[in-house]
């Protein structure tokens, strides 16, 4: 990394007009003694996460001048390591020694770019002169990594793509109490249409043609997760790798057996139960699917149980997987455990499982705070079905019963009511209202 070329990054960051940004329904802090860090799948809009923060510093008076933008996909800066990483204060302080003794804010994109940037990053963090904040890419820099070699300096934020809040604002729409009245709502419902099949990837959302947005999701697969996951892991058998991913985006919200699926695979692939168990946890790891538990009061119990796989993003599933006739209501669940997943990543105690007893009686989620347990979830795309819809209800009141939790609400596309059945009240809400007044 050579200095001059580093002051002339950080004086065209500074110079550089911030680009219209969307507001993410993500609070960053502006000022902590922590190093802030935001992992997640790219192109899910971290970037411009950076630059919504450094518009909120600007908008609190701090001078541009203060404020040091770098990208290390930027070819000049290749390759460096972490060790070079100090000479950004070298660099700063000769092109403003009027802020030698000032907290400067400090945004470096794409860290994981950098040979041991973790050294370099400690480095600056203990002169006690910046507020940094950094982003790597989930499939390469994993939350896990940055707690071990942070080491309690950092506090991370993992960003998805849009919930449906926040596709409604990239819109133009804001809820409001009107809204389920208001000529907006035939809007809502047609963006809830694409959302449950193009799923919110900010540069899929903004792009007009379904066929363009089908061909990016799947160049999403291709280079973003599946390429990343051979590099990083060293993947040799990379035909059952993309079996697996497939399997699992066809199988969105279905209990899944690992013993069931490696006997099923191995009569075409070769490969050990290990390697298997191997690859499902590197998929989880990176964030491409989201493993959920059976609750139990037993954590032991819950450690022992199958659990289910939800896809980080609809659109991923509908380019990636197989299609059937029941994929709405699969979607529409994965729909609602994503923004769960969106409620979690800013409420540390809460958690999310699934739960079902030995007669296969089944609740989508159990949504827990703590030790409490404060709602029992149902997802149904079809209700007017008089079965599935005895079903779905049979299974929230077994679950009051077996978990004492008395907050019923069954999910529907547009269903709205709210019944007392055997004393009990069991709410129905469409899935839009749902999101955006979580």
């Amino acid at each position: 990394m050579n200095k001059e070329v580093l002051k002339q990054v950080i004086i065209e960051g500074q110079e550089s007009k911030l680009p219209d940004i969307i507001t993410r329904d993500m609070e960053i802090p502006l000022s902590s003694r922590k190093i802030i860090t935001v992992t997640g799948p790219r192109r899910s809009g971290k970037t411009y996460l950076l630059f919504l923060v450094m518009k909120n510093l600007l908008s609190q008076g701090i001078p541009r001048a203060k404020i040091i933008y770098i990208n290390f996909d930027d070819p000049r800066l290749l390759p460096s390591s972490g060790k070079e990483i100090e000479l950004v204060l070298e660099a700063y302080r000769e092109l403003y020694p009027e802020y030698r003794e000032d907290m400067v804010y400090l945004f470096l994109d794409e860290v994981q770019n950098i040979k041991d940037w973790e050294l370099g990053i400690r480095r600056l963090y203990d002169t006690r002169q910046f507020q940094i904040f950094l982003t790597g890419s989930s499939s390469k820099l994993l939350s896990k990594d940055i707690a071990t070699q942070l080491r309690g300096r950092a506090i991370n934020y993992e960003l998805l793509p849009f919930s449906f809040r926040e596709i409604l604002w990239s819109r133009g729409i804001t809820e409001h109490k009107n809204l389920s009245y208001s000529q907006d709502r035939f809007l809502v419902k047609k963006y809830l249409e694409e959302y449950l099949e193009m799923g919110g990837f900010p540069e899929v959302i903004l792009e007009t043609g379904r066929e363009i947005k089908t061909k990016i999701l799947r160049e999403y697969v291709e280079t973003i997760f599946f390429r990343d996951l051979i590099e990083r892991y060293n993947i040799r058998n990379q035909v059952m790798l993309r079996e697996l991913i497939r399997y699992l985006s066809t199988n969105t919200a279905t209990v899944f057996s690992l013993n069931s699926f490696y006997k099923w695979i191995r009569n075409t692939y070769p490969i050990t139960l290990r390697t298997l168990l191997n690859y499902v946890t590197y998929l989880e790891d990176i964030g491409l699917f989201f493993f959920i538990r059976r609750y139990s009061f037993s954590l032991k119990e819950q450690a022992k149980t199958l659990r289910k796989p939800y896809i980080v993003d609809n659109g991923i599933r509908y380019a990636y997987g197989f299609r059937f006739s029941e994929d709405k209501g699969k979607t529409l669940e994965n729909s609602v455990f994503l923004e769960l997943k969106h409620k979690k990543t800013k409420d540390p105690f809460m958690d999310i499982y699934y739960w079902n007893d030995y007669r296969g009686k089944e609740i989508d989620f159990v949504v827990t705070k703590g030790e409490n347990i404060r709602s029992l979830i149902q997802v149904c795309a079809n209700i007017e079905d008089i079965k599935v819809r005895g079903r779905e209800v049979s299974a929230l009141i077994k679950g009051y019963k077996e978990l004492n939790c008395k907050d019923l609400l069954i999910i529907t596309l547009d269903y709205e009511k709210e019944e007392s059945i055997e004393g009990l009240t069991v709410r129905f809400i469409p899935f839009w209202k749902w999101a955006i007044d979580f």
